[in-house]
């Protein structure tokens, strides 16, 4: 093991755990950057990697979103059980995609959240989906989704729950992004499953990730409510630009520059 190694890996997790307290997601869409980047992971041991450590994240985050009275915990439990049944496919569809296409997909995500932080969506204050069954099958269609996302892009999906939340849903910010954390707890471990039967869970960095991530993660949740969330969206969109277009321009590099697994 690369002797700096532990530290990155600590300091990843905190990275991570910070954009997950603050935005509601598991910090993947920060995790496998530093994965490929810092850390010289390969591709599809990053996604994998960052499913298996950004649970932690969510966890972390989750405690004191809840100590608001900011989770929907019927909401998230539908979403959660939706993304445990998909969350191996995309898995298992990242195994099989080559290389370049999986590092062009996570950087085209990027730019999109980063539009989606940027663009302001209408307030709502109730759900333009009517309540009972109908209610239910968009919960468990919308895991579904985020499952597919997750185990294909190594994130937790929150990138994609707490807009469908917020504008579909009418649940406020803080709520919409403690649901998420809440579904994430079961997103990721079931991603990280199937992608650890392929290979591509490098476990000996994963405690370092989890810490950082725990310690970022409380703080950040807590300062999401005190800081205005225009100014850290719009910051943290002009972050996922530059990573997106960095993470593009690396696709062209050959084999064993940056990006590659770590030596194990």
């Amino acid at each position: 093991m690369n002797r700096s190694q532990p530290f990155l890996a600590f300091l990843g997790g905190l990275l991570a755990g910070l954009a997950g307290g603050f935005f509601g997601v598991g910090g993947g869409i920060v995790l496998v950057p530093v994965l490929t980047g810092a850390l010289r992971l390969g591709q599809h041991r990053a996604h994998g990697t960052s499913l298996a450590a950004i649970g932690a994240a969510a966890a972390a985050s989750l405690a004191v979103y809840a100590s608001h009275g900011h989770v929907a915990w019927d909401t998230a439990a539908l979403v959660a059980l939706g993304s445990a049944v998909t969350a191996r496919y995309g898995a298992r569809w990242a195994a099989r995609t080559p290389t370049r296409a999986l590092r062009r997909a996570f950087a085209a995500l990027l730019l999109l959240v980063a539009l989606r932080l940027l663009w302001k969506a209408p307030d709502l204050t109730e759900s333009i989906v009517p309540g009972g069954a109908a209610m239910a099958g968009f919960c468990l269609l919308l895991g579904a989704l985020v499952g597919l996302l997750a185990g294909f892009m190594g994130v937790g999906g929150g990138v994609l729950v707490v807009p469908a939340l917020t504008i579909i849903m009418g649940m406020s910010q803080q709520s919409a992004q403690g649901t998420s954390l809440a579904a994430i707890l079961v997103t990721a471990p079931a991603g990280a499953w199937e992608h650890s039967r392929h290979g591509n869970v490098l476990w000996r960095i994963v405690p370092g990730l989890a810490a950082g991530a725990m310690l970022g993660g409380p703080a950040a949740a807590w300062l999401a409510h005190r800081i205005p969330e225009r100014l850290l969206s719009e910051g943290f969109a002009l972050f996922l630009v530059a990573t997106a277009f960095h993470m593009w321009l690396r696709t062209g590099r050959r084999p064993g520059g940056p990006g590659t697994d770590a030596p194990v």
